[in-house]
């Protein structure tokens, strides 16, 4: 069993094959357990939740090597997460909407990297990388 109360911070330490890797990916929905439960703010019980259900929650995970498209933008890099048609035909037709360009604008701001917007991101730090 592992508690993690309001405002701790826990290390998973152990050799490889130890189960560090298996344990986030139970925690966030990647994989499922044989047996057992992940109880989330005391009464939500992350096995019966969809990643995506887990990720709305609040819980989500950062992996050491950031993953950006370092050859395009800042802003391009956050324009291709939106939530979208992500179809072939929808791509190559894609307009942003106002909405959509001020939701980039937010988490611009939200993120700090609003006068990196035209960066290209393999120019970022490794710590911007992470954030975007």
């Amino acid at each position: 069993s592992l508690q993690i109360g309001v405002g701790e911070l826990r290390c998973v330490i152990g050799p490889n094959g130890a189960g560090k890797t298996t344990l986030m990916d139970v925690i966030t929905g990647k994989t499922r357990p044989d047996a057992g439960r992940v109880i989330y703010d005391q009464d939500s019980d992350l096995t019966r939740l969809s990643p995506v259900e887990i990720a709305r929650a609040g819980i989500g995970r950062k992996f050491q090597k950031p993953t950006v498209f370092e050859a395009l933008t800042v802003f391009e890099n956050l324009e291709i997460a939106l939530k979208a048609d992500k179809s072939v035909w929808a791509s190559l037709c894609a307009r942003l909407s106002g909405e959509q360009r001020d939701r980039i604008d937010e988490v611009l701001k939200l993120l700090r990297l609003g006068g990196e917007r035209q960066r290209r991101a393999g120019l970022l730090s490794h710590g911007q990388k992470q954030f975007l």
